[in-house]
């Protein structure tokens, strides 16, 4: 291969094909062919980037570590207050660029057939609820009330995702002062909860 043509692809250009046909097909299709011929490239360049398949994905998941576990934890930790915290975690429940649900569903489909991926969801699964239980004992629950919220704050949403339910973020958003109270048993301060609609929602949406 030119060295034209090999500096032409980087190795994030190789892991954002990846990316995209692990969320749109499966991690079955995520091979050096398959991508080479998505990309218009011979799949010789790749291995300038990657000493194998087993590398990119290994990478890939390094990506869904970083962006999904990632992001929800820093939420978790973003604020000392407890309502900066829950507004922060559903940032990244309704921004794919924050937390991607595709992501997430694919690499649970994975775990469905390889053990060890099977092993490492369930361990991300753990940390993130960790991260819930933390906050909920920090803003004054005991350890099983922060335990049953974590669960019903974090299964509900892993459900939501399951479900495909589809609803319009304005509609969605509108809805988390009633999650607010159901997830904590407390009632979000009305103003602060108009603040975070008017930022995080389109402009002219209804």
């Amino acid at each position: 291969m030119s060295d034209e043509n090999r500096a032409s692809l980087e190795r994030q250009d190789w892991i954002k094909a990846a990316y995209t046909v692990l969320t749109q097909e499966g991690v079955e299709r995520v091979r050096v062919l398959t991508l080479a011929e998505k990309l218009g490239i011979t799949r010789g360049s790749f291995y300038w980037h990657f000493k194998s398949r087993n590398e990119l994905l290994q990478a890939l998941i390094e990506v869904w570590q970083q962006k999904n576990t990632g992001e929800l934890l820093a939420a978790c930790a973003s604020s000392q207050d407890f309502t900066d915290r829950m507004l922060a975690i559903a940032d990244c429940w309704t921004n794919e660029n924050l937390f991607d649900p595709a992501l997430d569903a694919a690499m649970r489909n994975w775990g469905h057939h390889d053990a060890n991926i099977c092993q490492l969801v369930h361990e991300e699964d753990q940390k993130r609820l960790n991260a819930f239980q933390t906050m909920f004992k920090e803003h004054g629950c005991q350890h099983t009330e922060a335990m049953i919220r974590a669960r019903v704050f974090y299964f509900t949403q892993v459900g939501y995702y399951a479900l495909e339910l589809g609803e319009a973020l304005p509609a969605r958003l509108k809805l988390y002062r009633d999650y607010f109270w159901v997830f904590t048993g407390e009632q979000i301060d009305e103003t602060r909860f108009q603040q975070y609609l008017a930022k995080t929602l389109p402009k002219n949406s209804e």
